[in-house]
């Protein structure tokens, strides 16, 4: 059984038929979640949304949420929400964050100096989705400078460089394919199916995971087939157009798959590619299909998505401006 007022406080919402007592905060407190819908006088935005798929909460408040919640959610004879999750915690080496020690790391001070973007990608690859992690600014510069600068943003700009030097009008129709061709985007395929299903369970850090494998193959698809190579011969070039064409396609789907991660690189890319924001080149659906990329004259080597970090002087900066 679980007390449902308190006596020893009387700040709170009393209870009509006995002034003493207020009612335990979580009890009124987690009504919130279906009152702010609307329940019970207007109920479209309720009737909407309600049940949720997934209640995501912290790890510390979880009891609450799932042996209080569900009770009162029953007794109104209201649905469950489908599923509950309790997050972990972001934890330094010497333990929790406190503002007591005063060792809290200040989030607004890392997005001004790496943008949004790093620091989401950080958190949801370094830490599994649910556990607790360790933050350390090493760690997250060492993570910007491999997975960000050197996997993609070299992908990228390595791609699109080949593209305006070589085919500064747009990659031509006349394209001789391979089977390595082929197989890059079979793992295309691949890599979306193997992002959904860990979406599904919230395993992100495993959909991220997935994701640069990709990039990883697209890197080594370069080493493989030498665009540098082919670049130098006009009878080659309708080979290079295919495995540029291959390239641009692949990254053009790899912007849409790390788009619930990361809010401004995917555009970011697309710019670079000549490729419009439009929703068949931007929505989930086309991360599954071949093929849509358009050669266009609009493709530019632009700035750097990630530019490369040296560590010893950024960690000297950062120490300086979180002191």
């Amino acid at each position: 059984d679980i007390a449902v007022t308190r006596t020893t406080f009387d700040w709170g919402v009393h209870v009509p038929f006995d002034p003493d007592h207020v009612v335990y905060v979580w009890i009124d407190a987690l009504s919130n979640y279906i009152t702010a819908l609307g329940y019970p006088d207007q109920r479209e935005l309720f009737d909407k949304f309600w049940p949720v798929d997934v209640h995501l909460i912290g790890k510390e408040i979880m009891r609450f949420h799932s042996l209080i919640w569900p009770a009162l959610l029953m007794a109104l004879d209201l649905p469950v929400p489908k599923r509950i999750f309790g997050h972990g915690w972001l934890l330094l080496k010497e333990g929790k964050m406190s503002k007591s020690k005063g060792n809290v790391v200040d989030p607004v001070i890392l997005v001004n100096q790496y943008g949004v973007d790093a620091i989401r990608y950080f958190l949801l690859r370094e830490v599994p989705f649910g556990a607790d992690g360790v933050f350390s600014n090493q760690a997250l510069i060492e993570r910007i400078n491999s997975d960000l600068a050197n996997d993609l943003g070299n992908l990228l700009s390595r791609t699109a460089a080949m593209m305006v030097k070589t085919f500064p009008q747009g990659l031509p129709e006349d394209r001789v394919t391979e089977s390595v061709d082929q197989e890059l985007d079979d793992q295309a395929d691949k890599t979306l199916a193997l992002v959904e299903k860990h979406m599904e369970n919230l395993e992100y850090s495993l959909s991220l995971e997935a994701i640069w494998a990709q990039i990883g193959r697209c890197n080594k698809y370069i080493d493989v087939t030498m665009p540098w190579i082919l670049a130098k011969e006009v009878k080659d070039h309708p080979r290079l157009a295919a495995v540029l064409y291959t390239l641009a396609d692949n990254l053009r789907r790899i912007a849409v798959m790390i788009s619930p991660f990361m809010t401004s690189t995917p555009a970011l890319i697309r710019e670079q590619l000549g490729i419009p924001e439009e929703e068949s080149m931007t929505a989930w659906e086309s991360a599954g299909k071949r093929g849509l990329y358009q050669g266009n004259p609009q493709v530019k080597k632009g700035k750097p998505l990630f530019p490369r970090i040296d560590v010893e002087k950024e960690l000297e900066a950062l120490e300086a401006l979180q002191s």
